[in-house]
């Protein structure tokens, strides 16, 4: 997770120290909030919500949440605004001048500061979107395919000599065009967000009548759709659907999939915000892990037993042993 906290948002937060604990800690709690409303149709009616513990639980922590959020833009805006200058030239034709890219708060800053397209209200509602939707999701995913890698040793070496073929040098600096190059890699995660995807269901409210199968759903109902269970469908993936097979993901086998069975980022119009950054970071980290270390673990798929606070997790932990290559 700090990993996305200081690409996002310019900001070593350092909560796998144990600082800004009080973040981390009401993310949690926020999500299991989430969950709880979700899963308890007398919640939904927000009269009563309103009349629970919950409701005031989720003020406070969405006050500590939304106040860290408010605190680093502050500090950016202060930051850029003595700064405008850089700022502006940051987009200048020069080719003299390297282009430095520029993290995603730093990138409403330019929007609003220089360029005049965002307003502040605008910039501080992507940021606190970016930075609680962002939160654990990718640190999560992280840790299921380090436990796919262990659980799966024949995919781990398939990987690691992909990635020996493809960047021989440990030390060679991955460029953003070197992530189109893999090919086990990429089946990999693919499956492993199949199985798991982190955010196991959404949600859609209906905008005009609909006709689904025998049912007429009215307009402005909400409609669930279990991502999970839409993953794991014996009638769209066949009898081996809850088992882990990354050729699922070959060009032949994927021709005869439906586009919308397969949605770990939801789709859309409303897909997730952090698509194009999560692709990217899952493929450099796996890429890093598996040049350098190798893992094991004595867990099967079949003893995986799932907690659902908002996110998908499993109880058993994701319990590896770690150690080096041997070549």
């Amino acid at each position: 997770m700090w990993k996305m906290e200081v690409t996002i948002m310019n900001r070593e937060l350092n909560t796998h120290k144990n600082e800004n604990f009080q973040f981390l800690e009401w993310s949690d709690k926020i999500a299991a909030i989430i969950s709880k409303r979700i899963l308890n149709p007398l919640l939904h009616w927000e009269p009563i919500y309103r009349l629970t513990s919950l409701y005031e639980e989720e003020k406070k922590g969405m006050k500590v949440l939304l106040d860290f959020a408010t605190q680093i833009l502050e500090d950016r805006k202060v930051y850029w605004k003595e700064h405008a200058e850089e700022l502006k030239k940051i987009d200048a034709e020069d080719d003299e001048v390297p282009k430095v890219p520029l993290f995603f708060v730093d990138q409403l800053m330019k929007l609003f500061i220089v360029d005049k397209k965002l307003k502040e209200e605008e910039v501080i509602g992507h940021s606190r979107t970016i930075l609680v939707g962002g939160y654990d999701t990718t640190g999560t995913t992280s840790a299921y395919l380090i436990l796919m890698l262990a659980m799966y040793p024949e995919w781990q070496t398939k990987i690691y000599e992909e990635i020996k073929t493809i960047l021989p040098d440990k030390n060679q600096d991955i460029q953003y065009e070197d992530l189109n190059k893999f090919d086990y890699l990429d089946r990999f995660i693919k499956e492993t967000l199949r199985l798991f995807p982190l955010v196991p269901f959404m949600g859609r409210q209906v905008t005009e009548t609909m006709k689904l199968g025998k049912y007429t759903i009215p307009p402005e109902a909400t409609i669930i759709c279990p991502i999970l269970y839409l993953h794991r469908d014996e009638e769209i993936w066949g009898p081996t659907a809850n088992e882990f097979d990354p050729d699922r993901f070959l060009p032949e086998n994927m021709e005869k999939i439906h586009p919308y069975a397969y949605i770990p980022f939801s789709g859309g119009l409303r897909n997730c915000i952090g698509l194009k950054y999560a692709n990217a970071f899952l493929r450099i980290f796996l890429i890093h892990v598996v040049r350098n270390l190798k893992f094991r673990t004595d867990l099967k798929m079949k003893d995986l037993i799932f907690d659902l606070k908002f996110l998908l997790n499993i109880l058993n932990k994701h319990m590896v042993y770690v150690e080096k290559w041997n070549d």
